[in-house]
């Protein structure tokens, strides 16, 4: 994780000097890790509880050095089998993943998939803080929720409801909009109770999303 330090210095250097005013809070410590940065809570003026994802420094030089030698390891793969040409995977994967780089994108994403569930009740998703976001820092409403595995020993009856909204946030975009969610793993979901009870998901990470 990045320091107290060094994350002054990457959020002064997204939102300028004065950056600490245009919270009412920021906790020093990261409450997550995310793929390619950590995620900070803090509070808004008007008393939001907010979700701010800084980038880790130099990931974009990462990624282009991680692309090419899976470019070099794909040019291997097409030597021994011909058969298979990874030419377009190379592309799709490059693509995606700068993509992911850029949180401006991922914010649009989440604004997308507000407005795509907005009727399911079971599946909720941040609204994103353009004024305190940038294409490396990425500011969403902070939403409360447990870790989904320690819900695996829970009642048929949670487990389903748990796992229907899962579906519902993958299927529904899919299937009517046709926007696919790439990423599906556990760390992107969290589990919102209602009057004590597991009552389904939240959302939380929309950078690798396919249109």
């Amino acid at each position: 994780p990045m320091g107290w330090a060094f994350v002054k210095r990457r959020m002064q250097a997204e939102l300028g000097p004065g950056w600490q005013k245009k919270f009412d809070s920021f906790e020093h410590h990261p409450a997550a890790a995310a793929s390619l940065g950590q995620v900070h809570r803090a509070h808004s003026h008007d008393g939001a509880e907010l979700a701010c994802k800084l980038q880790y420094a130099d990931m974009q030089s990462a990624v282009e050095a991680d692309l090419r030698q899976l470019g070099l390891l794909f040019a291997i793969r097409r030597r021994f089998d011909p058969a298979i040409d990874t030419t377009e995977m190379i592309k799709e994967i490059g693509a995606r993943m700068r993509e992911e780089l850029d949180y401006r994108h991922e914010a649009k994403h989440a604004a997308l998939y507000r407005n795509m569930l907005a009727d399911e009740e079971s599946v909720r998703v941040p609204k994103s803080w353009p004024e305190l976001s940038t294409g490396r820092l990425l500011t969403l409403d902070w939403l409360e929720g447990g870790r989904l595995l320690e819900h695996k020993d829970d009642t048929l009856a949670v487990r389903n409801r748990l796992a229907k909204a899962m579906f519902t946030a993958w299927w529904v975009p899919f299937s009517r909009f046709g926007v696919i969610h790439g990423d599906p793993h556990l760390g992107n979901y969290t589990v919102f109770t209602e009057k004590g009870k597991p009552a389904g998901i939240n959302l939380l990470d929309y950078g690798g999303i396919r249109i």
